[in-house]
């Protein structure tokens, strides 16, 4: 699908005032700049515009103090499960903020929680009824599966089987 196509499919789907309401667009790195600037200059049908993505690494990394951040990054090839941990939680809290300014959240730039290989199912729960996340996701369809960072070539990192609703993701063919 082109931008349009994906866009109009989006403000059809959050006009719907109930619900799970996480989605996700799939594209290259050029592909999801262009679509986040056609997309912020659209409105949903209530008349909100949508707002521009927020980076979900810096926001995970401006959650964690400086103090704390030089402590992990120094202890993370001996200890990773707390850097991991501490990072999750940085997620949750940063993601939970992100929600309480907006009702719609557009994410972009999500490497660190695959490179944690964080739990997301917090984006599924947390995206509900009157809160909408679209997340901008630098991958592919590869059968069954979605092939995150396609670009950098063999990864070995896919989404999660189920987070999206298969009628909630689209791909960019531009």
């Amino acid at each position: 699908m082109n931008s349009a196509e994906i866009i109009e499919a989006l403000r059809q789907k959050i006009s719907v005032t109930s619900g799970r309401h996480l989605y996700g667009v799939l594209g290259s790195y050029a592909q999801l700049d262009t679509f986040a600037d056609h997309l912020h200059q659209v409105k949903t049908f209530d008349g909100v515009p949508f707002p521009k993505p927020v980076n979900v690494n810096r926001g995970i990394l401006e959650a964690i103090p400086d103090k704390e951040f030089k402590d992990l990054a120094e202890n993370e090839a001996r200890y990773p499960e707390p850097t991991a941990a501490h990072v999750n939680r940085a997620f949750a809290h940063f993601l939970r903020e992100t929600l309480n300014k907006t009702n719609i959240a557009v994410l972009r730039d999500l490497e660190m929680l695959f490179a944690y290989n964080m739990e997301m199912n917090l984006l599924r729960t947390m995206a509900t009824d009157e809160k909408k996340v679209l997340l901008l996701l630098p991958g592919k369809r590869a059968g069954d599966r979605i092939a995150m960072f396609h670009e950098m070539g063999e990864s070995g990192f896919h989404l999660p089987t189920n987070l999206i609703a298969d009628n909630h993701l689209w791909e960019l063919r531009e």
